[in-house]
């Protein structure tokens, strides 16, 4: 397939967390042009957070844009320049307290390749033990809850757990580690 040419792309507006433009761009199809939204921001990093009695941790937190409490792995956006592991410990430790001995790199998607332009990248912290004071921005009211990975497909099943960045780290960890294909198979 071609790609698409840019033609010119309208200064951003500075959305808080995100730049919004338009841009314009050839169709290769039928060589239309066509304007679209484009949203521009920081990666972000999640953790799947392994406690040494093999619970899951999930953060259940208020979600502005669907006006609802989500269960979710912790995670946020990078800072500009950080590295992700280094954010990845961060952002569980502020918005848990938890630290963990054991980290690995899971994968990276993209944020969401309709008009947003930053990805996601999931890792692993196994070992995971509360050591810090949780330290939350003013716009976040996190409560923790722990599942057990026979709890993690009847929720997602259910619609208890319903962000697709948790459920991409989840099922590219159970499809990653041999221990845990079977729950796929629930």
């Amino acid at each position: 397939m071609s790609h698409w040419k840019s033609l010119r792309k309208d200064p951003s507006i500075d959305l808080k967390l995100f730049d919004a433009s338009f841009e314009y761009l050839i169709n290769p199809r039928n060589n239309k042009e066509v304007k679209i939204v484009r949203l521009s921001g920081p990666d972000a990093c999640n953790v799947i957070t392994i406690m040494e009695d093999g619970r899951f941790l999930f953060v259940r937190q208020f979600r502005f844009g669907t006006n609802e409490y989500t269960l979710e792995v912790p995670g946020g956006l990078m800072e500009e320049g950080e590295d992700q592991l280094l954010s990845a410990k961060r952002e569980l430790v502020e918005e848990t307290g938890y630290t963990a001995p054991r980290w690995k790199f899971i994968s990276s998607v993209p944020s969401n390749p309709v008009y947003l332009d930053c990805y996601v990248h999931h890792w692993i912290a196994e070992g995971a033990n509360l050591t810090d004071p949780t330290k939350m921005d003013d716009a976040e009211d996190l409560e923790i809850v722990l599942l057990t990975a026979e709890e993690i497909i009847p929720a997602i099943q259910s619609g208890r757990i319903n962000h697709p960045h948790t459920i991409s780290a989840l099922m590219a960890y159970f499809l990653m580690d041999q221990n845990f294909r079977h729950i796929l198979q629930t």
